[in-house]
């Protein structure tokens, strides 16, 4: 299997992470010291989320890679809006969202140095 496939499958996974994780009622979470970093931890997430699709599917063009930086943020809404739906205790953010949209725009950035900064295999 090559690489391309792996990130795709670690983007997949990664995505499912996060909407189980949203999805789990915010009382079954512990408590801990942790969480008192919730929007680094929303960024963090949304970063990995973002680079990994990106070295997946955006292939070196920034077309692409702007396309897939829009659709991670527009994800990043819609979860906030899908947790105001659950019934059982979970509730949307839109400082969350913004907190997931800085995290996907830093994604973009590094994805982006990466391009440009890159060195070339050996031959």
């Amino acid at each position: 299997m090559n690489r391309r496939k792996i990130v795709l499958i670690c983007a997949i996974c990664w995505t499912a992470f996060i909407v189980i994780g949203l999805t789990i009622p915010g009382k079954s979470y512990p408590d801990s010291s942790l969480l008192d970093f919730d929007k680094a931890i929303h960024a963090g997430l949304f970063f990995i989320l973002s680079l990994l699709w990106l070295f997946a599917l955006a292939h070196d063009r920034l077309t692409r890679a702007l396309t897939i930086t829009a659709i991670v943020v527009v994800f990043s809404f819609a979860t906030e809006w899908y947790q105001e739906m659950l019934p059982f205790g979970r509730m949307g953010d839109v400082l969350d969202a913004v907190a997931d949209t800085a995290g996907a725009l830093a994604g973009f950035a590094a994805w982006a140095l990466y391009i440009v900064f890159r060195l070339e295999p050996p031959v």
